[in-house]
């Protein structure tokens, strides 16, 4: 029996072209977390984790809600 993940993306919030070439989505879910998503992965890439699609878990920033807590404290 295997689990299926299923996350409900809200919105995207940014983008980031990583040293591979590859492109990277920066999403907010539904549950207040940020994701970060392979949106396109280059042809020159050697990096086997990056598949179109999957979470890349090394550069997920933090929930959503502290990241806005964050920048509004550093606008005073």
């Amino acid at each position: 029996m295997s689990k299926t993940f299923s996350m409900r993306i809200l919105r995207g919030l940014s983008s980031r072209l990583l040293p591979c070439g590859c492109l990277a989505g920066i999403y907010e879910t539904y549950d207040g977390n940020v994701v970060t998503i392979l949106d396109e992965r280059d042809e020159t890439c050697r990096d086997r984790r990056h598949v179109n699609g999957n979470v890349l878990p090394d550069l997920c920033p933090a929930r959503a809600s502290q990241s806005r807590a964050d920048s509004t404290r550093a606008d005073r």
